[in-house]
């Protein structure tokens, strides 16, 4: 990633713009807009098993968390952008943020681990 990854994209206003990506930025900044890019590094998603049949709108399954190290072009610190359900209303983390996420995660799986136990006793119990 060493390599040079400044990008000339056209403008809004028929011009155009550099915009230089830092080291950790993966985003193909080849058509967009210069107002429009921003950065992005490797995302991260769980994509929950889908509805009874399997699958969501569209007939696929959609992402339910998302998230990936992101800053626009304009400055300023580097954030997470962490997303729910898809919907790209997600928000904005700093370090802080993401250890409560994190946190927060960490209970669900634990208790989602509770559950699968119990059900395991449920339906064991009933062979």
């Amino acid at each position: 990633m060493g390599a040079d990854r400044t990008f000339n994209l056209p403008s809004r206003n028929g011009g155009t713009m550099a915009v230089s990506c830092p080291p950790w930025c993966t985003m193909p900044h080849t058509t967009e807009a210069a107002e429009d890019a921003h950065h992005q590094g490797p995302t991260v998603a769980f994509t929950g098993p889908g509805d009874s049949t399997g699958y969501f709108d569209g007939g696929e399954p959609y992402e339910v968390l998302f998230a990936a190290i992101s800053a626009d072009p304009a400055g300023g610190e580097p954030y997470v952008y962490f997303d729910t359900q898809g919907e790209a209303t997600g928000a904005r983390l700093d370090v802080a943020g993401l250890d409560a996420v994190l946190s927060d995660l960490r209970t669900y799986v634990d208790r989602l681990q509770q559950m699968r136990d119990r059900l395991a006793q449920i339906t064991e119990g009933e062979q």
